[in-house]
């Protein structure tokens, strides 16, 4: 049976588009998902995350084969997948997009296709779209899992405001339980858009850590979190930045080492409360240059 691999990385959140009602930005991050697809009869497929087995839903896998089918000009079939994750599930770091991508790249692949950073993150939104896996179309976020260093986007327009190949360093996460895309109300996030959009002028200027610190607070507020207790770890030796990854609930700081986010994530932990704790690399590309995943 013929069979075809393909891999993504999770991304962390810097501006949140549902606060700013469309304007993105997420940088990759070294968490990995790695997937295998065949052709079968029905869509199944499950992937084991952190240790623990979770079935695709067969909605994900048709919507995958749907948006492929646009680009191939004649539906795959069904597929069936399997795979693992590194990604915390529904944690705000992006997992469900780098799985949608992976399976989007294996099912193109199974065909002898294969497409760009860009065209798959499009592809991407589509099936995630289709899926309901997003509340703002997210191109950020699939351009982030898929490429390199950061990514800012207008997510209403589908267009890529600035690409941040630079962008670096490691974060200190903290996941104190899930948090379901269907869960959130984007009226609670709109309520800050004053700070969200404070956050994206910061981007804009090129200061993307003081932009990913604005943004935290801004979520932080908009999920009924105590803010203070994130922005208190600015004082912590080593801490460049600190946030709220997406729709949350994993709050990070950003260090300029692994040996120092190692050492963050016990106050990081105290702040938040009980929750998985991890270090992860943020993947700038190489040389500095915008270019496909590392």
């Amino acid at each position: 049976m013929e069979r075809s691999r393909s891999r993504a990385h999770a991304a962390l959140g810097l501006v949140n588009a549902i606060g700013t009602g469309g304007l993105g930005a997420a940088a990759a991050l070294d968490l990995w998902v790695e997937v295998e697809v065949w052709r079968c009869s029905s869509p199944r497929g499950y992937t084991v995350t952190r240790g623990e087995r979770v079935e695709i839903h067969p909605a994900i896998l048709e919507s995958v084969s749907e948006a492929a089918a646009g680009l191939l000009g004649r539906s795959p079939g069904p597929v069936c997948a399997r795979g693992s994750s590194d990604i915390p599930l529904e944690a705000g770091l992006k997992g469900s997009s780098a799985l949608v991508n992976a399976l989007l790249e294996a099912v193109l692949r199974l065909h002898g296709v294969s497409v760009g950073v860009e065209e798959l993150a499009r592809l991407g939104v589509e099936a995630a779209r289709r899926a309901g896996l997003t509340v703002t179309g997210a191109l950020d976020d699939h351009l982030a899992v898929s490429g390199c260093g950061g990514y800012a986007t207008d997510n209403t327009r589908q267009a890529i405001v600035a690409r941040m190949p630079r962008v670096s360093g490691y974060a200190a996460v903290v996941v104190p339980g899930r948090r379901s895309i269907r869960s959130i109300d984007p009226g609670s996030f709109a309520k800050y858009r004053r700070l969200y959009m404070a956050a994206w002028r910061l981007l804009e200027s090129g200061d993307w850590l003081s932009a990913a610190t604005v943004n935290g607070a801004a979520t932080m507020l908009a999920t009924g979190g105590e803010p203070g207790r994130l922005l208190g770890l600015l004082g912590e030796e080593g801490a460049l930045a600190v946030g709220v990854s997406g729709k949350g609930p994993a709050a990070y700081i950003v260090a300029g080492s692994r040996g120092e986010a190692e050492r963050l994530l016990e106050p990081l932990a105290a702040a938040l409360g009980a929750g998985e704790a991890l270090t992860a690399r943020i993947l700038p590309c190489p040389g500095g240059e915008a270019g496909p995943r590392p």
